[in-house]
């Protein structure tokens, strides 16, 4: 799975609710979810979220 602006602006934008940074974290997620790493990997939803969630509460805290 790989994210796009507009997964992250719709199926999860509840991430980023009342979130300080949050386009900085948005950016950030984008860098590393929008490809996957090679032919033979594929990020999972829950990567995605793990990873995710400890962005946007760095950024926040920030």
């Amino acid at each position: 799975m790989t994210l796009t602006r507009e997964l992250l602006d719709t199926r999860y934008a509840w991430w980023f609710h009342n979130k300080g940074n949050a386009e900085q974290a948005n950016r950030e997620i984008l860098m590393i979810f929008s490809k996957e790493l090679d032919d033979c990997f594929e990020w999972t939803e829950q990567d995605i979220y793990e990873q995710s969630r400890k962005i946007i509460f760095r950024w926040d805290n920030a």
